[in-house]
């Protein structure tokens, strides 16, 4: 229809059909640019929906976490005339501790790979071994729950613990261990919006209610085996109990 009456929209189909027009290796298809548009609903929406449930469910069952979390943001509320902003939003230093630590626990997306464009040679990973040379056209897989998950490089990484990412900490993690958003040209091109949205949410629900636990919350988290993204068996379960002025 785009094409048949000459519409034009700023949006991401139109960048596709562009793509396509200008030609190039790949050729693009109406099923590519479906795919496209169909891939963007589910990586956006799914996985930040996800994250959400996840730190609100580590609040719950960490009240002394969610009860710091709640000063910060009621500070910088009353900052705002009880308004939250852009700006405050960037300032809420705990609130960035606690979805970081919640992406690493917790990886939206648990794996992520890449598509191998040239020959490289990857050294011996340890004294003794042998090299392992990557071809072309292979797909190297990378284990991100895995390796956020693994105490050799986040000690005791059942704990929920925020503090992993305070200002003396964040530099000490080992580079590429930490990848919830993916790293490098190709990384997620949605991950300041997700943040954000995550971010903002948490901070409405702070500012109104507590968030509790109930019978049905399981924990530890056991997760659903049946499902291709972290699930937990049987869903999220909390409740919200409304703020009382002043508290």
């Amino acid at each position: 229809m785009r094409e048949a009456q000459g519409i034009v929209r700023p949006d991401m189909i139109h960048l596709l059909m562009q793509a396509r027009d200008k030609g190039s290796a790949h050729k693009l298809t109406l099923d590519d640019i479906v795919s496209q548009a169909f891939i963007f609903f589910f990586a956006g929406f799914e996985t930040s929906s996800t994250l959400m449930c996840f730190v609100a469910y580590e609040l719950a069952v960490n009240p002394d976490i969610q009860a710091r979390l709640r000063d910060e943001v009621d500070r910088h509320l009353a900052e705002g005339n009880g308004s939250i902003s852009y700006d405050s939003m960037s300032k809420m230093v705990y609130m960035d501790m606690v979805v970081s630590e919640a992406l690493r626990k917790y990886p939206p997306v648990i794996f992520t790979d890449r598509f191998t464009a040239k020959r490289y040679e990857l050294p011996p990973a340890q004294p003794g071994c042998k090299s392992l040379i990557i071809e072309p056209e292979n797909v190297i897989i990378l284990p991100a729950y895995g390796l956020q998950n693994d105490p050799k490089y986040f000690p005791n990484p059942e704990k929920f613990d925020p503090e992993r990412f305070n200002e003396e900490n964040k530099d000490k993690i080992h580079p590429y261990t930490y990848l919830p958003f993916g790293l490098g040209p190709r990384k997620c091109i949605g991950n300041r919006f997700a943040l954000m949205e995550t971010k903002l949410l948490i901070a409405e629900l702070l500012q109104k209610f507590i968030l509790k636990p109930t019978e049905k919350t399981i924990y530890p988290i056991v997760f659903d085996k049946r499902e291709f993204s972290l699930q937990p068996t049987g869903g999220f379960w909390l409740s919200l109990e409304k703020r009382e002025k002043g508290k």
